[in-house]
Parts: C-alpha cells; structure tokens; sequence
C-alpha cells in the first residue's frame, strides 16, 4: 500500500500563477524519497497540499491509501504525520525551548511527565539540552531547526514531511541530522538542494521540474 497518492493534481496561487498541472506522484510505506528541483517549481506549495493548508484546483490526494478532501480528513492525517517548515521561525512560537518541542504532544492530551521525558530524549539525542530554558526566537538557525525537528519527532510520527532541513545549517548540525533520520524506520518525504544529503537518508529520487516529477 502507498503511504501517499498524488493523482492529476491541479494547483495554481492567485493571479493565475500556475504550479502543478496533472502532477501525480506515489510513495509506499516506508519509503524515503527525495525531491529536488530549481527554486519556486513547487517543492513548498506540494508539502503544503499534502498537509491541507493549501487547497488543490482538481485531482486527488490519498494518505495511507484513504482518500483526503476534508479538514477532517487532513486532520485525522496530520496526527501520523510530522511536517518540518522550510523556515524554522514559522514553527517556533513559545517562550522557550521545551515548550515549543513539548506541544504537539501536550496538545493531543499527553502528560506534562509523558512530554517531559520525550523532550529531554530528543534534546539529548539532538544535543540541545543546555537550549531547554532559552527563547526561541534567540537562537541561531542551526539551533533554531534542531528545536523545530524535536518539536515534529516529538509525537513519533508515521510520515515525515521534510521541506529544506539543511539549508544554512552547519555540517555538524547536518551530521547530527543525519545520525537521527538514518535510524527512522516510518516513510521519509524530504526536499533539499543538498544532494549528498539526500544520498545519505533516501532510498529513491525525484526531480521537480516543468510541472512534473520525474524518477531517477
């Protein structure tokens, strides 16, 4: 069974500005595939559909082999799944660093105990514990996509959507990536330019380009 279904879809932003046209696309359980393709093909606009927050024109998108048209049904999916920003700052609103990692979890009725465990696990692996108290919104990029990515692994989610989590970190924040993602045993849809990175962590390719994706 595939894990996504992407079938004729449609989409276009305001003014008519066209970004996919009959694109279809479909990854089993447990795949880890790679998108890459030249800035503004879509990368960003196609996570965003596939997490409902933005609305397709036609076609059908299908998670775990179920159709999803509805809030609801995006959201029952978005329970197994965990979404990575392109831009760490889009994810990052509480006061402090545990908070932020701590709330999915809090906000699908875990206990505070339950979540602080988590969290100090992942802070650990990730090697940010000395982060816990800090602000977010202070922190480097670097540090600021660690925080963001525990805050998504968090819920120990099923499928993971991952939009450009190596773009302008360090090389040992990528290593530390790596060492995690080589180890997740769910399905992997990541978006990077980076293609020794991709090497690592994906199993399969695509690229994004003239309104298609094309296997490789």
């Amino acid at each position: 069974m595939n894990c996504i279904t992407v079938n004729n879809l449609n989409f276009s932003y305001p003014g008519d500005v066209k970004v996919f046209h009959n694109l279809n696309l479909s990854i089993g359980n447990g795949d880890r595939a790679g998108i890459t393709g030249a800035n503004g093909t879509g990368k960003s606009s196609l996570f965003l559909l596939l997490m409902g927050l933005l609305k397709l024109a036609s076609g059908s998108i299908s998670l775990w082999g179920k159709p999803v048209k509805t809030v609801e049904d995006f959201r029952k999916a978005r329970i197994k799944t965990g979404f990575l920003f392109q831009d760490p700052d889009d994810q990052l609103f509480l006061p402090t660093v545990e908070e932020d990692i701590a709330f999915a979890l809090l906000n699908r009725g875990a206990s505070r105990e339950e979540a602080g465990i988590k969290v100090d696990r992942l802070c650990e692996t990730f090697h940010i514990e000395h982060l816990k108290k800090r602000v977010p919104f202070h922190l480097s990029w670097g540090q600021k996509r660690l925080v963001s990515l525990a805050g998504v692994l968090v819920t120990e989610p099923e499928l993971l959507l991952l939009d450009e989590p190596t773009a302008g970190v360090d090389d040992e924040v990528i290593d530390t990536i790596i060492n995690y993602l080589e180890g997740f045993t769910g399905t992997m849809l990541v978006s990077s330019h980076d293609k020794a990175f991709l090497d690592h962590i994906c199993t399969s390719r695509y690229h994004l380009t003239n309104n298609s994706l094309e296997k490789y």
